[in-house]
C-alpha cells in the first residue's frame, strides 16, 4: 500500500503559497500509506511566464513529514510557483527504499516528452511483462515496468491504458507531463483515487483517499466544506485528464473486464 496525492490548476497571484501549504498537508496526512520514502514531481508556472514550464522533483527514503520539512527541493516550492504537482508515499513492497532508484517518481518519454509517475499497488511478475516489451529494468521496483510500458508505447493516455489491460496486479496511477502540466489519472478496482475540487474553481487535489483530501484541506486551509465544492472516486478502468486550465475528462476506457472487489 501506498499514497498519491496531487494538485492541479493555474494558481492566482498570491495563492501559491498556501497551495503549498495544502501540498504538504497532503503528503504528510498520507503517512498512513506509506513511510518508507517520499517523492515529488513539480512543473513550474511563473506568473509572468506561466507556460515557461520546468520540472523539479526529487525523492529519498524518508517519510512525509520529515522530507517536507527538511528536503530543499521541496523547500524551493514554497517560492516557485507550480500549474501541476504529483506526490508519492513509499510502503515498500519491492526493492528496498534504501535504494534511491527504487523509490517514486520514475520518469519516462513518450511521444518525446518527458513524463514523470507515481503508482499505487503491486505488479506481479514485472520481469515476464518487461521481456514481452524487449526492455530491462534498471531497478528493482516492480512499478518501473509500468514507466517502462508508458514509454515503450509512446503515448501517455495508451500507454496508461495498456498497463490497465495487460499488466497483472493492482494499480492507481498519476503523470504529469512536462513540457505541458497536464497530469493522466487511471485506477483499477483493486486501489482507490479521488479527486476534489476546490471552490476558488482554479484548483482541483486529488489523493488515495477522501479522508486524506479532508484532514490536508482542514488542517491546511481550515473548514473542508467552506473550501471544496466537489469530492469523488474516479472510476475504474478509465484513463483520466486533468488540465492546468481545470478540465477533466475521460481519454480512454478499458474493454477489460476487473474484479468487482475494491481494497486500499
Amino acid at each position: 500500500m501506498c499514497g498519491i496525492i496531487g494538485i492541479v490548476g493555474n494558481v492566482r497571484e498570491g495563492d501559491w503559497h498556501e497551495t503549498h501549504n495544502l501540498l504538504t498537508e497532503l503528503l504528510v496526512q498520507s503517512m498512513e500509506r506509506g513511510k518508507d520514502a517520499t517523492g515529488f514531481a513539480a512543473v513550474t508556472s511563473p506568473l509572468h511566464a506561466p507556460n515557461r514550464h520546468r520540472l523539479i522533483t526529487d525523492k529519498a527514503p524518508l517519510a512525509a513529514d520529515e522530507f517536507t520539512s527538511s528536503n530543499p527541493f521541496w523547500n524551493t516550492l514554497r517560492r516557485t510557483r507550480c500549474c501541476s504537482v504529483i506526490g508519492h508515499v513509499r510502503w515498500t513492497t519491492s526493492g528496498p527504499a534504501s535504494q534511491n532508484a527504487n523509490n517514486h517518481p520514475f520518469i519516462g518519454k513518450a511521444n518525446q516528452r518527458g513524463f514523470s509517475l507515481v503508482h499505487n499497488g503491486i505488479i506481479s511478475q514485472p520481469e515476464e511483462a518487461a521481456d514481452r516489451l524487449g526492455v530491462k529494468l534498471t531497478t528493482d521496483c516492480d512499478s518501473e515496468v509500468i514507466e517502462k510500458t508508458i514509454s515503450v508505447t509512446g503515448d501517455l493516455a495508451t500507454g496508461m491504458r495498456r498497463c490497465l489491460t495487460d499488466l497483472k496486479g493492482s494499480m492507481a496511477l498519476a503523470a504529469v507531463e512536462h513540457r505541458t502540466g497536464t497530469v493522466w489519472l487511471a485506477r483499477d478496482y483493486h486501489r482507490p483515487l479521488w479527486i476534489a475540487r476546490l471552490r476558488d474553481g482554479r484548483r482541483t487535489v486529488f489523493a488515495s483517499t477522501p479522508q486524506i483530501i479532508q484532514r490536508a484541506i482542514e488542517t491546511g486551509l481550515g473548514k473542508f466544506g467552506v473550501w471544496v465544492t466537489d469530492i469523488f472516486p474516479l472510476a475504474p478502468g478509465h484513463v483520466y485528464c486533468l488540465t492546468p486550465q481545470g478540465q477533466l475528462f475521460a481519454a480512454f476506457t478499458t474493454a477489460a473486464r476487473f474484479d468487482d472487489s475494491e481494497s486500499g
